[in-house]
């Protein structure tokens, strides 16, 4: 069932990332542009991507998205561009020399990105997700040439220390960590053993994660547009189980020896993306981009 709800999230975000790449070039230029997006839908939500191609149907489709889950579409689409930002300019300003990305789903991050410069690429993520990646992308008739290292874990049973190769922690690598769109779905205990792993590597290594404010866990109607409550998610067998107060948020990095550069809401990366548009933008407010580093 994890599978299954991991494969369903994963395929309508890549709906969203067609979307947004079938926009025209002037109305995406503060985006992204993902050609791979596409390939990873089911027949149904193929054919809305397809749809999107036309401008008008474009917008019209947009909005109809934005407005069924409550501002899903547009949180999605700035989150994406402000992590592909935040990627760039890391790995441009701080010798970056390795790039992990936990749960990377079906973003094609490592094939749509140019880095210009030469890296070691990681994905992690859960074994049947990834097989189904690889498997897209190998029948591809245009197949993407950088070579990445994948590594199935699934992270509710199998340990990192056991499954994880110890030579990603070498010395000589400055690494950027990528951890998008799982930390809500993990308890405690597993989350910690990640900050644990985290923590290990060298001084200097960079992480980027996302993360919910734990008040929507409790306080549901706290945020303005939030699509599903808790107890919504419990009956679909889908779960939310680590948030954290914004608040706490460097206290809690520095128990895993860790400094907070940076956190920001959806409403923050909104406007960064749409700029003034995003004034009659709204949900998913509880969703949170940090970067934070190793001491």
């Amino acid at each position: 069932m994890r599978l299954l709800l991991a494969s369903r999230s994963a395929a309508y975000l890549a709906l969203f990332r067609a979307i947004a790449s079938n926009r025209l070039p002037s109305q995406r230029r503060y985006l992204f542009y993902d050609p791979f997006a596409k390939y990873f839908l089911p027949s149904n939500l193929r054919i809305l991507a397809s749809l999107s191609a036309v401008p008008g149907l474009n917008y019209i489709i947009s909005k109809i998205l934005d407005a069924r889950w409550s501002g899903a579409l547009s949180s999605c689409l700035a989150r994406t561009r402000l992590i592909d930002v935040m990627i760039l300019e890391t790995i441009h300003n701080y010798g970056i020399n390795q790039l992990i990305l936990f749960g990377a789903g079906y973003d094609c991050r490592i094939h749509r990105l140019d880095f210009k410069t030469k890296l070691a690429f990681v994905e992690i993520d859960h074994p049947g997700l990834q097989e189904a990646k690889r498997n897209v992308l190998e029948h591809l008739k245009q197949k993407p040439t950088e070579f990445i290292d994948y590594i199935s874990v699934d992270f509710s049973n199998q340990q990192l220390e056991t499954t994880i190769p110890h030579h990603l922690l070498k010395k000589h690598y400055k690494t950027l960590l990528i951890w998008e769109g799982v930390t809500n779905s993990l308890t405690i205990p597993i989350a910690d053993k990640l900050f644990q792993y985290f923590s290990k590597f060298t001084s200097g290594t960079r992480i980027i994660f996302i993360y919910i404010d734990d008040k929507v866990l409790t306080h549901t109607q706290s945020f303005l547009g939030t699509a599903i409550s808790p107890k919504e998610l419990r009956q679909q067998q889908e779960f939310w189980n680590f948030g954290m107060a914004p608040s706490k948020m460097k206290q809690f990095l520095a128990g895993y020896n860790m400094d907070l550069l940076y956190d920001v809401d959806a409403d923050d990366y909104r406007h960064a993306s749409f700029g003034k548009s995003a004034d009659k933008m709204n949900g998913l407010e509880y969703y949170r981009v940090v970067m934070t580093v190793v001491k």
